[in-house]
């Protein structure tokens, strides 16, 4: 991994070279958010030579793997959501991840586990 300028692009998994650059920039939830997309590019085998429907389709995998990563605590999402009550920003901010990956996580997770998170944000708040 080596940190560059990359703007406007944030990271880049670079397959010939096996290995993933990051804007120099990035600011620490974006860099973790980052590396985490690349890295599922890399664990998912994505190749970087496919445009149109595949490409978005890779990003869209890759997004989601690097979100249900970072935020693979369900008791913390809870207890986070819990503290900060509908505030995004502010529990996206205590999960030391970006809004954007805290809403993708929470559009893509299973009913299950979201009802799980609920729960918990309320269990929370009940005893707080």
């Amino acid at each position: 991994m080596e940190y560059t300028a990359l703007a406007p692009a944030r990271g880049v998994w670079v397959r010939s070279e096996q290995m993933i650059l990051l804007d120099r920039d990035l600011e620490r939830a974006w860099r973790r958010a980052t590396l985490a997309h690349e890295l599922a590019h890399v664990d998912l085998d994505h190749r970087g030579d496919v445009e149109g429907y595949f490409a978005r389709r890779m990003e869209r995998e890759a997004n989601l793997l690097a979100a249900r990563r970072l935020l693979a605590s369900l008791d913390a999402i809870g207890d986070a959501i819990a503290a900060h009550g509908g505030d995004t920003a502010a529990v996206a901010d205590e999960l030391d991840v970006p809004s954007e990956v805290l809403i993708r996580r929470m559009e893509n997770m299973h009913p299950r586990d979201r009802a799980r998170v609920v729960a918990r944000s309320r269990r929370v708040q009940r005893v707080s």
